[in-house]
């Protein structure tokens, strides 16, 4: 069907004819099923001479003939089940041949639409620079992509072949290079070929095709096209209308369009009563016969093929063409285009003398358009704008154009600005000083950034909170007492800020959907927003800006026209906006000079500087006497050289640090409650700040006490003297034996009636019992552990610190409820911690960290000087009472008995007999003797051992295995200080308790 085929589209899976009904073979006669009853009837005849066995001879035959016409049946239902399953696929094919021509016309009437939807979306043009390809004369049938395999069986295939092969009401075009003539009725004609200039103009690039009427045509009916964008003078081919006045025609003059010595226009449209009075050479023919059907005739000598044309009236193309020029005015295409400037600074456009205090606009001058300013406004036509340009477009000067124009119209207590900057930080650096930017956040610093885009949360609760008490519905409703500015976000590269995080997309999109009663303007620049920007977003932005632009669809995104991508890389700050109303039109940006921009500095010197829309990070160190000013609360008066931090007796918590609240725009202070948290475990690396944040809550404790034991609601806390109980607090740190007391005790006082400490501090737990012996390693751990769970209850705060939470055991690490979180080694440390791993900075300081998911920094304390550990007294043997030593080394031992003036007897494994004679002649006036022995010794003589064991001393100079040895308990003594010389001492009526052996104290 030569050009009159349509371009194939995507089509599912290959069709089919269902297969043809295959018929059954036909059954045949069973001779040999036939004839075996028969012999045997004989031969059973034989056997018995019965004359009855010849009936069975009959059965045969009956039975053979049976079955074959049973078989034959079978088939001719098998037959007829076939066919019907065939139909039902038929059926089924011609319905998906039926589906797939829906989808294939749909497309084709997309890619070449009709001049009578071209009509209703003259906005919409498809402007190439390449000659238009082809020109939409109507609709008819026309060859499909569509195939069917399969050899058809009978008439109705074939029907269905021809059926699939034809398109019908699909778009039917012509080669537009060739020319095309119309014959017949005038009227008929003239408003085909209409049409035909229609689609020729609705792809023609106005800058690259012109169209003219030819000279010697009727002119009345062609005035419309002067109002077309494509006029002469500028290009070298396009379209010319050929309507001769007197019937005859002539060849054609050279014209603008093809100037003397060039080859003749690209495409003509004729109209003649007959094809005699056509010009020779045109490739097509149109004839019409009614205004619903035409003949077209090819020069190539096709065939003929019917249409139903496409037609136009004068008006109705009349006025598509002047919306079509409209268009292109607004994209710079046309006349007035080239009254733009090639470089415009921003005092030369009429300004405002005086900064307005109007809330209800913020209307300014930012670029020229053709014939006038160029004003945009975010109040009345935003609320929110949506920048494009590449690089070297003038994107930045615009934004900074923008802000300047903004900052000199109105004073910072009407409009302030936060400044995103992620390609550097240095665009937005000449305006740092005016007293209108609340800040610059730029991508050097992560943390920042984050915490400034998170704080516009609270910002937007802020400004909430001040409309409801104004009783106002919007900004623009609030007195002029009321201090709330206009806040304008821009972020020069958007793509490069959502790319670092992610999650700020939702916060963007929040302030896209209140900001506009709010006064919150968000102006979102990049290169490239196309896929970038949410839709949530970019339906709150009716203020497009695009300049120059590398990709057509990037323009189209933008401003709705592809004119953004064919401005010039030699003209920065040309480009195309769409100020708001839905008319994008080419402008050229103004440029903020540094003159005009230090003039409005000046002017706006008396000014008090907008509010700032996030504080600053929490310094690296905080002293307890800047804790108010960093809450942002006046500090209460105090005696001179005193520290404090406040606390209330109120049951809210212990406040140990400051925590960043950069999404509420505040600081807070950070407080562990006990009874609601649970025990608290201080996290981190060595030099991380553990110890002072145990000292900073235990001070914090001491302040709490004070004022829950009568002082005044805020008090001031003096450093706690050694051995001052008057905190409650109980800490775990000196030797070994002091701290299994202080355990031991605590955890007696838990279970007991006794009061308890109110705050039990343990510095380094995952190491502070490495070095004990395994079986008081396993009892401490278990003891605080007890501590942390049972002293909940009974009032009794925990708090520990560790740099390995892992060296903790399961059940330890989850009875502590709440954990602060210092500085970790490495992110997954942290996280494994039960951190989040964007807070992670590897550089933060001692005291910097995490508490429920937020920063903090612990505020600085001096650790708490612990009571001195009670001096182990030496050991003493009253001389009226036997003893027995349990030592590693027995000899050595009983030479130190010896010394200290007792006698000593050695006792040996099997050696009872003779201490007992040893003993009984003792003299009776002297002191009783010393029996001394080691463990195995003491195993063997267990008869003498449990004489002993109730009425002597017993000491222990060893270890537990010695211990049990003699004193037969499953209960653990008080720890040995490792080193100290210590052992244990047990006198009837007393319990175990410490002492120094005598020659270490010699010593």
């Amino acid at each position: 069907m030569d050009r009159f085929d349509i371009a194939p589209v995507s089509l599912d899976t290959p069709l089919a004819l269902p297969p043809a009904t295959a018929d059954p073979a036909r059954a045949g006669f069973p001779l040999i099923a036939s004839l075996a009853p028969v012999v045997g009837a004989l031969a059973l005849w034989a056997i018995t001479g019965s004359p009855f066995a010849l009936v069975f001879a009959v059965l045969g035959p009956i039975v053979a003939i049976g079955s074959m016409l049973d078989a034959r049946r079978s088939a001719r239902r098998l037959r007829r089940r076939a066919s019907a399953e065939r139909r039902r696929l038929l059926d089924e094919l011609v319905a998906e041949i039926g589906r797939r021509h829906d989808l294939e016309r749909a497309a084709a009437w997309q890619r070449s639409p009709s001049s009578r939807r071209l009509l209703d979306r003259p906005e919409h043009p498809a402007w190439r620079e390449a000659a238009p390809p082809t020109l939409v004369l109507g609709r008819g049938a026309a060859a499909s992509a569509l195939r069917v395999d399969g050899a058809p069986v009978d008439a109705g295939d074939r029907e269905v072949l021809l059926a699939a092969a034809r398109l019908d009401d699909a778009p039917m075009s012509v080669d537009a290079g060739a020319g095309v003539g119309f014959v017949g009725e005038l009227h008929l004609a003239r408003a085909a070929a209409r049409a035909s200039v229609v689609q020729f103009a609705h792809q023609a690039h106005p800058q690259r095709f012109a169209i003219e009427v030819a000279e010697g045509t009727e002119g009345a009916h062609w005035e419309w096209l002067h109002a077309l964008p494509h006029r002469g003078g500028r290009t070298r081919a396009g379209l010319v209308v050929v309507e001769p006045t007197d019937g005859r025609h002539r060849p054609l003059e050279p014209t603008t369009l093809a100037p003397q010595g060039e080859r003749r226009p690209a495409m003509v449209v004729a109209v003649a009563r007959t094809a005699s009075q056509l010009p020779p050479g045109l490739g097509t023919i149109v004839t019409m016969r009614a205004p619903d059907a035409a003949v077209v005739r090819r020069h190539q000598g096709t065939a003929e093929m019917q249409l139903a044309p496409s037609l136009l009236g004068i008006a109705e193309a009349a006025g598509w063409a002047h919306s079509l020029a409209a268009v292109a005015e607004r994209a710079g295409l046309g006349d007035r285009s080239n009254e733009l400037p090639r470089r415009l600074e921003l005092g030369e456009l009429q300004g405002r003398p005086d900064a307005v205090h109007d809330r209800s606009s913020l209307a300014v001058t930012v670029g020229q358009v053709a014939g006038g300013a160029l004003e945009l406004d975010l109040a009345r036509r935003g609320p929110h704008a949506l920048v494009a340009g590449t690089t070297g477009s003038g994107k930045s000067e615009f934004l900074l154009a923008w802000i300047v124009a903004l900052s000199a119209a109105h004073p910072p207590a009407r409009v302030s600005f936060l400044l995103v900057d992620f390609k550097g930080g240095a665009a937005f650096e000449p305006v740092r000083g005016l007293p209108h930017v609340t800040g610059i956040v730029t991508d050097l610093d992560d943390s920042e950034a984050e915490r400034a885009v998170l704080s516009l949360r609270a910002e937007l609760t802020h400004r909430e909170t001040v409309l409801a008490r104004a009783g106002a519905r919007d900004i623009a409703g609030l007195d002029d007492g009321v201090d709330l500015a206009r806040l304008v976000i821009v972020v020069d590269e958007f793509q490069a800020m959502i790319e670092r995080f992610p999650d700020l997309g939702a916060v963007i999109g929040d302030i896209a959907a209140r900001g506009r009663s709010l006064g919150v303007h968000l102006v979102l620049a990049s290169q490239r927003p196309n896929g970038v920007v949410r839709e949530q977003v970019t339906a709150n932005c009716p203020i497009r800006v695009s300049l120059r632009v590398l990709q057509r669809s990037d323009s189209e995104a933008v401003v709705g026209t592809a004119s953004a991508s064919e401005i010039p890389s030699d003209l920065p700050g040309r480009g195309v906006v769409d100020p708001g109303d839905g008319c994008p039109v080419l402008f050229h940006s103004a440029i903020a000079t540094p003159a005009a921009i230090a003039e409005v500095g000046e002017r706006a010197a008396g000014f008090p500087r907008a509010r700032r829309t996030w504080l600053d990070p929490l310094p690296g160190r905080i002293a307890p006497d800047a804790v108010h000013g960093l809450l942002g609360a006046p500090r209460p008066a105090a005696a001179p050289g005193h520290r404090m931090i406040e606390q209330e007796a109120d049951g809210a918590g212990i406040g140990f640090g400051v925590v960043d609240e950069p999404e509420r725009q505040r600081r807070s202070l950070a407080r562990w409650a006990p009874r609601r948290d649970g025990g608290l475990l201080v996290l981190g690396m060595p030099g991380s700040g553990r110890s002072t944040a145990l000292a900073a809550i235990e001070r914090a404790s001491i302040e709490r006490a004070a004022i829950g034991s009568g002082g005044a609601a805020r008090v001031v806390a003096e450093p706690r003297q050694a051995g001052d109980s008057a905190s409650g607090a109980l800490g775990l740190a000196g030797p070994s034996s002091a701290v299994w007391d202080r355990l031991v005790a605590a955890q007696a006082a838990v279970r007991g009636g006794a009061a308890p400490p109110a705050l039990v501090v343990l510095d380094d737990l995952d190491t502070r019992f490495r070095a004990w012996p395994e079986e008081y390693r396993h009892a401490a751990f278990a003891m605080v552990e007890s501590l942390v769970r049972e002293g909940r209850g009974r009032g009794v705060a925990v708090v520990a610190s560790a740099a390995d939470l892992h060296a903790l055991g399961g059940g330890l690490r989850e009875a502590f409820g709440a954990r602060l979180l210092l500085r970790h080694a490495t992110r997954s440390d942290l996280v494994q911690s039960g951190g989040r791993g964007e807070l992670w900075r590897a550089v933060d300081g001692a005291g910097t960290g995490q508490w429920h998911g937020r920063r903090v920094q612990v505020i600085e304390a001096t650790p708490v000087a612990e009571p001195a550990a009670p001096a182990v007294p030496p050991l003493r043997l009253r001389p009226e009472l036997p003893y027995a030593v349990v030592a590693a080394a027995p000899r050595a031992a009983a030479a130190v008995i010896t010394e200290v003036g007792r006698t000593a007897i050695l006792l040996v494994a099997g050696g009872e007999s003779a201490v007992r004679a040893a003993v009984a002649a003792h003299p009776l006036d002297a002191s009783p003797p010393v029996i001394v022995g080691d463990s195995e010794a003491w195993a063997a003589s267990w008869s003498l051992t449990a004489a002993l064991r109730e009425e002597a001393g017993l000491i222990v100079h060893g270890g537990a295995g010695e211990y049990r040895a003699l004193v037969r308990s499953r209960e653990l003594p008080p720890l040995l200080d490792d080193g100290a010389g210590q052992c244990w001492l047990l006198e009837p009526g007393r319990g175990v308790r410490r002492a120094i052996w005598p020659n270490q104290r010699n010593h």
